[in-house]
């Protein structure tokens, strides 16, 4: 043991004589604790702050709502969209302290909808005016058949307000059951193997096939929100991960916390030691022993998730929100079956070892009780808000998914597909030579537009002929006094006269 003498001033002997434990530790909040108040006050203020510029910045960028439609005897796959995510990823840019904390610059996202309106399917890009070429190249890269047009809107086909007299919506956002670094069920995972050239079966046929069986006045919308990460630290806790499976001691960096525990705190801790266990380590405290052979013994689940996670956290991450919502007249609102089916649906791409995509539960407008019916009309308006603003920070966190999970997701259906909802373009469209001519800006029109062969006169009088009425003649009775005597010489003598006209 050992003995320690402390001399403390005469007037601090005095008031640990005087003063109750309770009083002194009242007195030793009002002293110090409004440090960590005030931290969270400033903590909580400067994310108003960055959230208020970064909503004035979102207000002075320009959107535009693309439609992408694929030819039925183009060869579409999901590994195209596969590398379209990755080509996407070129949008991530350094934001500094400046552009952050005084303009609210952050990383562009994208928005990709499955969209249903009373039957029609149509496949959206909204994405920022300036990325508009990026977007075009990288799918035209792809899907060389593809046909790219703006369309308005159309998010505001439904009303806001809720409850509402006419409609009604349900919904919700999606979350993955698991850790991030935890893969779903991918493209790859829907090959065929029986059959002999391992078709692929397209897991959003279904969720189509559905949508496509809206009735009037019915809408099913999916929302994919997409946005760079600043960084790619998701995949350290996959790591972290695969180290403990593979029985690896990770590194630990030393912290400021470390320092201040070995430098200051250093008598304290030797006493306790002295105290407890004669120098050694404390009861309950033992270190653990390195397991220098647990990768042998792993389980065939553990074999597949390890090397699931190591698949995953190799490919490129983006922050990812899913929404969807059904909406539709109140009187042919049909909730029981859409909820059904969307859990159904959903539940194709979930991995009972790995990960799968849940409903995000306070997202989810539901009046099975009385105290929820009390709050579902908030929630009902609050999915149509967030979906028709696009919004990324509302809601549910960002989910980390990689471009093959993306991909997986939202992707053009196979040149086999069968569906009979399913609606795309019948014939190619193809582009201008190169030879045509361009108008120069005061042309009226390009010259020699017509062709060089045709003369102008020939063209005017066919032009005539073809304005002329069209006169159709009537047959005429060879007694009629308004037939020609020349003409009565071209109508047959031996024909029977009760013949009809």
């Amino acid at each position: 043991m050992i003995g320690i003498a402390i001399q403390l001033p005469n007037s601090i002997v005095h008031y640990l004589h005087v003063t109750s434990f309770p009083l002194m530790m009242s007195q030793g909040l009002l002293l110090v604790g409004w440090v960590p108040i005030l931290g969270v006050i400033i903590w909580g203020l400067t994310h108003i702050w960055v959230d208020h510029k970064q909503g004035q910045y979102s207000k002075t960028l320009k959107w535009q709502l693309l439609e992408v439609s694929v030819p039925q005897d183009a060869i579409n796959t999901p590994k195209g969209m596969e590398n379209f995510f990755m080509n996407l990823s070129g949008v991530k840019s350094g934001i500094t302290w400046r552009e952050e904390w005084l303009i609210g610059k952050e990383q562009a996202s994208f928005s990709f909808e499955i969209v249903s309106n009373e039957g029609k399917i149509q496949f959206l890009i909204r994405t920022i005016e300036k990325y508009r070429d990026l977007v075009e190249a990288a799918l035209y890269a792809q899907y060389p058949e593809a046909q790219i047009t703006e369309v308005p809107d159309y998010v505001a086909q439904i009303p806001k307000e809720y409850p509402n007299s006419e409609f009604d919506v349900f919904g919700g956002e999606l979350a993955l059951a698991n850790k991030s670094y935890f893969p779903i069920r991918t493209f790859e995972d829907f090959e065929h193997q029986g059959e002999k050239d391992m078709r692929f079966k397209d897991p959003l046929l279904p969720i189509i096939e559905m949508m496509g069986k809206m009735r009037e006045g019915e809408r099913y919308w999916i929302q994919i929100i997409i946005r760079p990460p600043n960084d790619q630290h998701w995949t350290h806790d996959g790591i972290a991960y695969l180290n403990k499976m593979m029985g690896k001691e990770e590194k630990h960096k030393p912290g400021m916390f470390d320092a201040l525990s070995e430098n200051a705190l250093w008598l304290p801790k030797g006493i306790a030691q002295q105290l407890i266990g004669l120098g050694g380590p404390a009861e309950g405290h033992k270190e653990e022993k390195k397991d220098d052979f647990r990768m042998f013994r792993m389980t065939p689940q553990e074999k597949v998730m390890l090397d699931a996670v190591a698949e995953k956290i190799s490919k490129y991450g983006w922050k990812t929100k899913i929404r969807f919502l059904y909406a539709g007249p109140k009187a042919t609102f049909r909730k029981g079956l859409m909820a059904s089916s969307m859990k159904g649906m959903w539940a194709t791409f979930t991995n009972q070892n790995l990960n799968g995509l849940s409903l995000h539960g306070p997202a989810v407008p539901k009046d099975d009780y009385f105290w929820q019916a009390w709050s579902m009309p908030k929630k009902q308006k609050n999915l149509v808000s967030r979906y028709q603003r696009r919004s990324g920070g509302e809601g549910g966190s960002w989910q980390m998914l990689t471009t093959v999970e993306l991909a997986t997701l939202f992707h053009f259906p196979a040149a086999d597909a069968r569906t009979p909802v399913l609606t795309k373009t019948g014939a190619r469209r193809a582009e201008a030579p190169d030879s045509l001519q361009l108008a120069m800006h005061n042309e009226p029109q390009l010259p020699n537009w017509k062709q060089n062969s045709v003369d102008a006169k020939e063209d005017e009088r066919v032009q005539h002929l073809l304005d002329e009425p069209l006169r159709v003649p009537t047959p005429l009775s060879p007694t009629d006094a308004r037939v020609p005597t020349a003409d009565r010489s071209i109508i047959d003598d031996d024909a029977p006269s009760n013949l009809p006209l």
